[in-house]
């Protein structure tokens, strides 16, 4: 079912959303996927994917906001589908938290694909979740210049796979899997590999921040241009209070040019504020590269946390570790990150 069809000028210019929203709500009705054609197609207001597909032919199927206050994509309901579309539009002036600010948000949708979508700013995250989604794939995007985190996994979120992305440039954390102190649920089970996150503007490339049961591998972590760690795993204090991590595995990524002076952040950092431990945490065949000054620190309470074969080269000071309690083996030799698989 082509936008088009309903009324849908596609011009770049003229407000689309009404003729989006009539066909998205036929295609519910049909059972039929929303076909976005190649070319601008402009909205200026929230565009509502309830249990439906939208879609587009590639990066010249472009969904143009028109007022960044309203410029985002809500998905809802089960099996939603948003791919091979690009998102553009007017630039924020300054960084929001607002849902309808959010270029993707997820309210509570099962079985959700995000495949394929270029996101070019946004004045809060580029894809979030909420309200507990659930069983989703992000996958193949690009995002790049938001202003908030380009992927943040927040809000009781579970079973999800954040594959093949590429993340730059974005205002803080690249990849994030949050849960604060006062969340009822932890988010859980997430997977993200074979992602590239590289010149964080502010933030840490990928971190863990209150997750349980995450696995982070063959990643690609670059150039954290604030000094933050590109990997972060840790229970954060402050206004925006976390809990702790859980059982978090993270293996055969790469890290390049991370860390700094200044943030006392090493490359890779386990950290906690005090208010709760990190418990069972493990850094396994990492290839940690030109860290601007410490290779992996572990700061804070922790319990059963696992260093091992983690390979750091050109570093000041390779392992900051005062826990005696923390286990380290030493890298002995051999491939480390994606090629120790």
């Amino acid at each position: 079912m082509r936008l088009v069809d309903h009324g849908g000028v596609c011009d770049g210019v003229s407000d689309n959303s009404a003729a989006l929203a009539r066909a998205l709500a036929r295609a519910r009705q049909l059972r039929l996927p929303v076909l976005v054609p190649d070319g601008p197609c402009a909205y200026a207001d929230v565009i509502r994917v309830d249990g439906v597909t939208l879609t587009g032919s590639g990066p010249g199927s472009v969904l143009h906001a028109l007022d960044w206050r309203r410029s985002a994509i809500f998905m809802s309901g089960a099996a939603p589908v948003v791919s091979h579309l690009r998102l553009t539009g007017a630039a924020a002036p300054s960084r929001r938290a607002d849902w309808e600010m959010t270029r993707i948000t997820v309210f509570g949708a099962t079985d959700f694909v995000i495949d394929h979508v270029a996101i070019d700013g946004a004045a809060a995250a580029g894809i979030q979740t909420a309200r507990g989604a659930t069983r989703g794939r992000i996958t193949n995007n690009v995002v790049r210049n938001t202003l908030s985190d380009g992927i943040h996994l927040t809000d009781g979120a579970s079973h999800i796979l954040v594959e093949g992305n590429l993340v730059e440039s974005a205002g803080d954390d690249g990849i994030a899997v949050v849960s604060y102190r006062d969340d009822q649920v932890r988010v859980s089970h997430v997977t993200a590999r074979r992602n590239v996150v590289r010149n964080n503007r502010w933030g840490r490339n990928m971190s863990v921040v209150g997750g349980e049961h995450v696995l982070y591998e063959d990643n690609l972590l670059q150039n954290n241009l604030a000094g933050w760690a590109c990997l972060y795993i840790a229970q954060d204090g402050g206004d925006l209070a976390t809990k702790g991590s859980r059982d978090v595995l993270a293996r055969r990524n790469t890290l390049e040019q991370c860390g700094g002076v200044f943030t006392s952040h090493g490359a890779a950092m386990v950290f906690s504020a005090g208010q709760e431990a990190n418990v069972r945490i493990s850094l396994l065949d990492n290839d940690v590269r030109h860290p601007r000054r410490v290779g992996i620190r572990v700061v804070g309470p922790s319990s059963d946390v696992l260093l091992q074969s983690n390979r750091v080269t050109d570093a000041m000071w390779p392992l900051d570790v005062r826990d005696p309690a923390v286990r380290v083996i030493p890298y002995a030799g051999g491939p480390v990150g994606p090629a120790a698989r």
